[in-house]
């Protein structure tokens, strides 16, 4: 047995778990890319309005951390930012995931 692995680990186990993992990476960008398509056709206001009611600034989180989210999409399916975030500047100075813990909380 392996230092650190588990005993009656496979490769076959190991195989499964990286691609359950990225399946839902895959799955999760799309559907936060499908998500802003749909988001993209109303405005602060629209979300403000009833019925929803949404605060402000919760409405501008919202829209801030889905375009983020679709950032992320663009550059998993392009390898290329095709409209950068706003506030965006060069890799390595922006946070994508900044946004996203305005509206789902910190990393625990």
């Amino acid at each position: 047995m392996a230092v650190g692995f588990i005993a009656g680990i496979t490769e076959q186990s190991v195989i499964n778990n990286a691609q359950t993992k990225l399946t839902a990476l895959r799955n999760a960008l799309r559907d936060c890319h499908d998500f802003r398509q749909w988001l993209t056709a109303y405005s602060s206001a629209d979300l403000q309005a009833a019925p929803i009611n949404m605060d402000a600034a919760s409405a501008t989180a919202l829209f801030s951390a889905l375009a983020d989210a679709d950032a992320l999409y663009q550059l998993y399916t392009t390898g290329a930012l095709t409209s950068p975030p706003s506030g965006y500047t060069t890799p390595g100075t922006y946070v994508f995931g900044a946004s996203q813990r305005v509206v789902i909380g910190p990393l625990s």
